[in-house]
């Protein structure tokens, strides 16, 4: 596979303090009558990277559904910068600053690296106007800004369907982020990557803490690991434990539930 251009990211320390930006409140969500979800509470402190994991069914999928809108839950409710967001509309959620990148790329192919990036940062323009139109002084900054984020800069002119899995990945990360959400939530980014993609991933994750805040599913945990951030292991639908990455290990019902098992058990 092609040589990625190497980044140069400065890790920006998470805000400190214990100010909540996500408050997730006993939320209950059934699916004819199976509960995905049982009395789930979590927060999340703003501009901090939270971690979740868990089996098969444990409820982490439904929980970011929960949050984005796309699914309702049945009892509880979630607080999003102190705001009730648990009723509103999927487009006034991520209008807030909630934006969700799923497990699938998706990238519009047809569209260079460039035009996806510039295409995420024209709010309010559509595919044609982008193409057409001349981009602004800022637009253009903030594309080469993404560029250089994921390290895409020397492809910035080349098909997005010509990259390759990994590069997918980021510059779909980089569209999501061009939105500027407060809150960003990445479904299982590693998937599929190969262990130097892995570890550039984390290494992009970890340079978004701080003016963003993050949460992630993952069932790597060598990612999981290079992440050093705090975990929140969902099982059954409920939180099961919390803590980093060594705790959890060290704790024998955690190993017999998750970490245990042979990681082509573990996925979910």
């Amino acid at each position: 596979m092609p040589r990625v251009e190497p980044r140069q990211i400065t890790v920006q320390p998470p805000i400190t303090g214990q100010e909540t930006l996500l408050d997730v409140q006993d939320i209950t969500v059934s699916f004819d009558g199976f509960r995905a979800i049982q009395n789930l509470s979590l927060k999340v402190p703003r501009g901090s990277l939270r971690v979740l994991i868990g089996p098969n069914g444990a409820g982490k999928s439904t929980l970011l559904d929960t949050i984005i809108g796309k699914v309702r839950p049945v009892g509880g409710r979630v607080l999003f910068a102190g705001r009730d967001i648990t009723r509103l509309p999927e487009h006034v959620i991520a209008g807030l600053g909630i934006c969700r990148k799923f497990q699938a790329p998706g990238v519009l192919e047809g569209l260079s690296v460039r035009e996806n990036l510039l295409l995420a940062a024209r709010k309010h323009k559509g595919v044609f106007a982008t193409i057409q139109g001349r981009p602004t002084q800022a637009e253009e900054t903030r594309v080469q800004e993404l560029l250089t984020l994921t390290g895409l800069k020397g492809k910035a002119d080349v098909s997005a369907a010509e990259l390759a899995h990994g590069e997918k990945q980021w510059l779909e990360i980089a569209m999501v982020v061009a939105a500027d959400p407060e809150l960003l939530l990445l479904d299982e980014p590693t998937a599929g990557m190969t262990a130097q993609e892995t570890a550039q991933t984390a290494e992009l994750i970890r340079s978004l803490v701080g003016k963003h805040t993050v949460m992630v599913i993952d069932h790597d945990m060598h990612f999981v690991e290079l992440l050093q951030a705090p975990i929140t292991l969902l099982h059954q639908g409920q939180v099961f434990r919390e803590g980093d990455l060594d705790t959890l290990r060290r704790d024998p019902e955690v190993m017999e539930i998750y970490l245990g098992r042979p990681k082509e058990n573990a996925h979910a």
